[in-house]
């Protein structure tokens, strides 16, 4: 499916008992494109990535990614990485080697890793902040 978005929610829930968490959420993202969460603490967003990456299991509702149905699919075969804020980062390693370490960790050689992970820093406009480590960022880095 080419013209599959990149992230499809289809009527995605999730609950922790009898709180809903997200509810009845559906939205596509065109593939190439950037999208942001926004809304007030508590609302879903990080559960809606965690979603994303599988890190979460959705209550009901399909998730697609590049076409094909992920919802019961585990994190290792998504091909999708999230990255935490500060404080899930190893705080002695460098902003670079932060972002390359899911892939190193996924048997990715070195140099494809800290080059897949430069392109990404490029991506959200992190360039230059390779060498810092993560107290040496702000809170929006």
């Amino acid at each position: 499916m080419t013209d599959a978005p990149a992230v499809e929610f289809r009527d995605v829930t999730k609950r922790y008992g009898s709180f809903v968490a997200v509810g009845a959420v559906s939205f596509a993202i065109a593939k190439g494109t950037m999208a942001t969460l926004l809304g007030p603490s508590g609302c879903g967003k990080t559960t809606t990535l965690r979603l994303i990456a599988g890190l979460e299991m959705a209550s009901s509702g399909t998730i697609h990614i590049n076409g094909a149905d992920v919802t019961h699919r585990p994190p290792t075969e998504r091909d999708i990485s999230m990255v935490f804020q500060s404080y899930a980062l190893f705080p002695h390693m460098s902003v670079l080697r932060n972002v390359a370490y899911g892939l190193v960790s996924s048997r990715r050689p070195m140099a494809e890793a800290l080059d897949a992970a430069r392109a990404a820093l490029r991506l959200v406009g992190l360039e230059g902040l390779e060498d810092r480590l993560p107290s040496e960022l702000s809170g929006g880095q």
